[in-house]
């Protein structure tokens, strides 16, 4: 995050928006049997079959990493129950896939952004107070009453388009091939510190401050070797030897991190 000032209260951090503790049950969930261990029971909820009366075995939510019960696959998933039309709604809650590690705008208002850990995961979700908008250049929640820039989701233009707020990041619209009626997902990506997207290159391009290792912000376990080559500087995208390892960008090589409880309160 680029160094500016923001020791007043026009800057402040977003709010971890808590899940709901509560969920949407079927109203005839499937009883343990046929040696399953686990079914749906809700939306985000699956039934534990220990073998007790189906009644009396356990029932306990889906973690955030995999909040869907999903039917098909029997048990917590990252991807929401089709056969269930109610669930749609819980599934709109707790839809951002993350691709990278970092902050990511909400792709549906400016009021808010995502906290990814990693690829692949469920990404947190923060909103900002009354009367505030994210700024994604300083990573924090900025007083504002600037107009929000939504993002484009119409058929035609290029495959990936470049965030209206901050080149940073871009994204991509799927549409549901089933619902030609159906609003578009939108998958937003991020180039991560120091790069940016380049619409003509159709991908994200690096700008190197000097010689030398740089970390990859989204991805911990790549970084980029800056060097000078026929009169310029440029550089090339390296992983670490190990996928467990991550680059460390004060030492500038590659480390097994060791992992501390941290609180996701404020951020």
């Amino acid at each position: 995050m680029a160094a500016q000032n923001i020791d007043n209260d026009e800057f402040v951090p977003g709010i971890l928006r808590q899940v709901a503790a509560d969920d949407i049950l079927y109203p005839e969930p499937a009883e343990c049997g046929n040696g399953q261990l686990t079914i749906c029971n809700g939306c985000r909820t699956i039934k534990v079959c220990i073998g007790l009366e189906d009644a009396l075995n356990p029932t306990q939510l889906c973690p955030t990493s995999a909040p869907f019960c999903n039917t098909a696959e029997g048990g917590c998933s990252t991807i929401p129950d089709d056969t269930q039309e109610q669930c749609s709604a819980a599934a709109q809650e707790l839809r951002f896939r993350c691709t990278g590690k970092g902050k990511y705008p909400d792709p549906h208002t400016c009021g808010g952004y995502y906290f990814c850990d990693k690829s692949g995961t469920i990404g947190d979700s923060y909103r900002c107070p009354p009367s505030y908008t994210y700024n994604s250049k300083v990573e924090l929640c900025q007083r504002s009453n600037t107009a929000c820039k939504s993002l484009n989701c119409t058929a035609s233009g290029p495959v990936f388009k470049v965030h209206p707020s901050n080149n940073k990041y871009f994204y991509y619209c799927l549409y549901d091939a089933n619902n030609a009626a159906a609003e578009p997902s939108i998958i937003m990506f991020s180039c991560g510190d120091g790069a940016t997207y380049d619409s003509n290159a159709r991908k994200c391009v690096y700008k190197c401050p000097r010689e030398g290792l740089y970390v990859k912000s989204t991805s911990p376990n790549m970084y980029y070797q800056c060097y000078w080559s026929n009169g310029r500087i440029t550089y090339i995208e390296r992983s670490c030897p190990l996928a467990t390892q991550q680059f460390d960008d004060t030492k500038k090589v590659c480390i097994t991190p060791v992992v501390n409880a941290t609180s996701k309160l404020f951020l």
